[in-house]
């Protein structure tokens, strides 16, 4: 017994290289963590967000109490509304398509480039800004600055 050598062990099994499946895990695992922060970054750059965001400061500036119905200065509201929703066209839309539109033509642009806007509720934003007294629903108007925003530019009936 004194004779018989000791035992061999094989040399340990190496990490390096790696088997094709973990190469294919690994570069599974970098595109998913790639396509996960570019879907992030689109999302919090949307330009709606912020749109909904300044909206919610337009509703708390004009509405200072929770069940008021009318805000203090409605032809500003207008002015407001329709800026937000031309700046955000302008993001979200051509240039040419949009900077010259006003009056029936903005109206008609706002009503077929998103879905489940009121036209009573947009109509306001015509000419209400040049008139002296302006009759008209301004929780409506900002409820349909709202949901023209959350649909703008998702391929309305008529993808402007």
């Amino acid at each position: 017994m004194e004779q018989l050598r000791p035992m061999q062990l094989p040399d340990p099994v190496s990490w390096w290289p790696m088997a094709p499946g973990w190469w294919f895990l690994l570069v599974l695992f970098i595109a998913s963590v790639i396509g996960m922060f570019w879907w992030l970054r689109r999302r919090w750059a949307d330009p709606r967000r912020y749109a909904l965001s300044e909206l919610k400061n337009l509703q708390k500036c004009y509405f200072p109490q929770e069940n008021s119905q009318h805000p203090a200065d409605q032809t500003a509201l207008i002015v407001h509304c329709n800026q937000l929703l031309k700046r955000t066209a302008l993001t979200l839309y051509p240039r040419h398509n949009v900077a010259s539109l006003s009056g029936d033509a903005w109206i008609s642009f706002l009503l077929n480039s998103s879905t489940g806007c009121k036209a009573e509720a947009l109509q306001c934003l015509k000419d209400g800004a040049y008139r002296q007294r302006v009759k008209y629903d301004s929780a409506e108007l900002l409820e349909g600055c709202r949901q023209w925003v959350k649909t703008a530019g998702k391929g309305g009936p008529n993808n402007v």
